[in-house]
């Protein structure tokens, strides 16, 4: 933080790097949970499919097509969501923010460094779940290039609703429980949770309407599933343009001060 301080508003990228990084792992337990749940669910997944078909002859579901899907799922919007909305609330609760304030930080330079560092985990992360899934015979290895691009406009997309959420809650624990939540109705409402086959053609119009449901698309694009129900044109524009709509948002709606103090 003293680092900060005496740097001049020119030369605040680096410092302000490091600092999200190590405030980014500083609660190791937390994670390395979101960062390992992914890959525990789609193991969890792996085995039921794997269980089934040698307990029913080879008949049973076949799960293996929701295995990448899900885990990119959970990859991207635990690393934005999750590890964002949660410690940005707490923070300011904690007062670290005011003096981070009080600092020549700028909203959009706090916002867009913290981003960049989540961005990167985030590509990561979904390069991580392809050579995982291709370890299974899940996806193919070819599909890194895949799980990379769309890695980038989904993170930013869901590190702005992160933000947003970190900044209109009081506090670490009730900002995190809605970042929960919204990564459960992305998974449903993405066709990530259940097949959206199974829905009637008006849910399916009224699901349109939602940002998540292109998102969705993209993951089952990535796997190379024959799911996908728009084109990949459409799925990448209105995922990048929801974010360049939510990232402002953030920037708007960020404080560095508690609204009890």
């Amino acid at each position: 933080m003293s680092t900060i301080a005496a740097a001049t508003p020119g030369r605040l990228t680096s410092p302000l790097l490091l600092t999200h990084w190590r405030e980014l792992s500083r609660s190791r337990a937390n994670f390395c949970f979101v960062l390992a749940f992914p890959f525990l669910m789609s193991g969890m997944f792996l085995a039921m499919n794997s269980l089934l078909a040698s307990s029913m002859s080879g008949t049973g579901p076949d799960f293996t097509s929701l295995v990448v899907p899900l885990a990119l799922c959970l990859a991207l919007t635990g690393t934005c969501m999750t590890l964002t909305s949660g410690p940005i609330a707490e923070y300011r609760d904690q007062g670290t923010l005011r003096v981070l304030g009080t600092t020549p930080v700028s909203r959009s330079q706090f916002i867009m460094t913290h981003l960049a560092i989540r961005v990167v985990l985030a590509i990561t992360l979904a390069a991580l779940v392809i050579l995982f899934g291709a370890a299974f015979d899940a996806v193919s290895i070819t599909a890194v290039w895949k799980a990379v691009i769309v890695a980038v406009p989904s993170s930013v997309l869901f590190l702005g609703l992160g933000y947003i959420i970190g900044s209109l809650v009081g506090s670490g624990q009730a900002a995190t429980n809605i970042a929960t939540f919204v990564q459960l109705f992305t998974m449903f409402t993405g066709g990530v949770a259940f097949p959206q086959s199974l829905l009637s053609d008006s849910v399916l119009r009224i699901l349109d309407l939602l940002p998540t449901t292109y998102f969705g698309d993209l993951l089952y694009w990535v796997a190379g599933s024959d799911v996908q129900r728009h084109s990949t044109v459409i799925d990448f524009t209105v995922v990048a343009i929801a974010a360049a709509i939510v990232v402002p948002l953030a920037v708007r709606f960020f404080r560095w001060e508690s609204t009890r103090n």
